[in-house]
């Protein structure tokens, strides 16, 4: 074989070597396919709630996205739908222009660009995809639940008002809260209807102030009994009422205030400080990026008592340099000093959850010893609206929608809370070093020119 015909066969070997490595490497890249997205708000990577959703996803869904094609966005719209259907293979989607299917658009009653609607068990939903991921997962929910679950707020006692949008004493932001996740809000006045109504999955107590009448206990215990569940969040100085109703399923509130010094915000008082899990971290805090934020919260403590078939699960607690103290002995800006006779040394429960087995049925109460948590103050700070959600989510035996949720920052605005020793600590470097290292530096050129000069 002369030399010409083994280059000739070498490169033709050579040639469809590297067309099958190729090949390879473009298979494994289809079936392992990864991305990294760099925006800072992840607008290519969807949240692991709706990661979850539609993973979980038990019967087929058709989205139907209508769309002008010349618009830019439509890049984002496929985009989301497409990692959406590579999750599941029950959900399907179709891109549609609205300009060239005008009647289709009639028909599903999509009248703006951007009108995304979802098809289901014969059941058929809409949402503004202007309106984010988190308004097109719950309209995914709700198209493919089969019961509309309901929240109950309990009212009649001072508790805290969801018409009221002041700032500290409203509660307005948590119908929009519970509306995002698909739940049906109502009220209930037990005075009026006697008992817990049977189609209620949750309900809530939300910052009580009055007594309860011995019916209306009654009432709320008939209610655990038979498989309900409640979410009670208690202040200090709260209904005197619900103190001994609590304690008969393990559930201790000694009226004294959570203090955390080391937790505090910068500049703030003692009495508002960002929360630590505790040791064994409960399921609803799994998916809580940020520590919640709370204020004049109450001690909480649950004990386990297996023999009464109560099964207690502690959920949040003050760091161990924190401590429980009387409320007369908070000062009037916030502060109190540890007191070793008298103050409960930390970690301090501050929120907890028991679970009460009563032959097949099993009921569920968790307290958080501070309503002000979620007013529209403090609802979205830190993760205290993730923690109200995941909360309800778990009462409600909606385990599986646990997840975190997309980011409701705006985009380039960041926002976090500086605790109060990281605060000091800037404070220090911004007004005293860096200062200091300039002038120091300026000092000492002055001087070597003077020698020099």
């Amino acid at each position: 074989m002369n030399a010409n015909l083994r280059n000739v066969i070498k490169l033709i070997l050579g040639t469809v070597g590297c067309f099958a490595l190729l090949l390879a490497i473009q298979l494994i890249l289809v079936n392992k396919n990864q991305r990294i997205d760099l925006t800072p708000e992840k607008k290519f990577t969807l949240s692991p709630r709706t990661e979850q959703i539609v993973t979980n996803l038990q019967q087929d869904v058709q989205a139907l996205a209508f769309i002008n094609s010349d618009r830019p966005e439509n890049f984002f719209v496929e985009d989301m739908m497409g990692r959406m259907a590579g999750l599941s293979k029950h959900f399907q989607y179709s891109i549609i222009d609205m300009n060239r299917n005008p009647a289709l658009a009639r028909q599903y009653h999509a009248f703006q660009y951007g009108t995304l609607v979802f098809e289901s068990d014969g059941q058929s939903k809409g949402a503004m995809l202007s309106s984010g991921e988190s308004a097109v997962a719950s309209i995914l929910l709700q198209v493919t639940r089969n019961k509309e679950k309901t929240i109950y707020f309990l009212t009649g006692h001072g508790e805290g008002s969801l018409e009221a949008d002041v700032p500290q004493g409203g509660y307005s932001k948590l119908r929009g809260a519970i509306a995002d996740e698909t739940y049906h809000e109502k009220t209930l006045v037990l005075s009026v209807s006697t008992q817990v109504p049977d189609d209620a999955d949750v309900l809530v107590i939300l910052g009580p102030k009055g007594p309860f009448p011995a019916s209306e206990l009654a009432a709320l215990d008939a209610y655990i009994q038979r498989g309900g569940s409640i979410f009670v969040l208690l202040d200090v100085n709260g209904s005197p009422s619900l103190v001994p109703f609590l304690e008969q399923y393990n559930i201790r509130l000694p009226n004294l205030v959570a203090v955390d010094p080391t937790k505090r915000l910068y500049a703030g008082e003692m009495i508002t400080y960002r929360v630590s899990a505790t040791a064994k971290t409960h399921p609803m805090l799994l998916s809580v990026n940020a520590p919640p934020i709370f204020s004049l919260a109450r001690m909480v403590e649950v004990r386990q008592d297996l023999d009464k078939g109560i099964t207690a699960r502690p959920i949040l607690a003050t760091s161990g340099e924190g401590f429980a103290t009387a409320p007369s002995n908070i000062d009037q800006t916030g502060l109190a000093t540890f007191n070793a006779e008298t103050d409960s040394p930390g970690p301090v429960p501050i929120a907890g959850e028991v679970d009460i087995k009563r032959g097949e049925k099993i009921g569920r109460v968790a307290v958080f010893g501070d309503a002000d948590m979620l007013n529209n103050n403090l609802l979205d700070q830190g993760g205290n609206r993730d923690l109200f959600i995941n909360a309800i989510n778990w009462l409600a035996e909606d385990q599986e929608i646990l997840g975190e949720r997309p980011s409701r920052e705006q985009q380039f605005v960041t926002t976090f809370t500086l605790p109060d020793a990281d605060g000091r600590w800037l404070l220090t470097m911004s007004t005293v070093v860096i200062p200091g290292l300039f002038l120091l530096t300026g000092i000492s050129v002055f001087l070597w020119r003077r020698q020099h000069g």
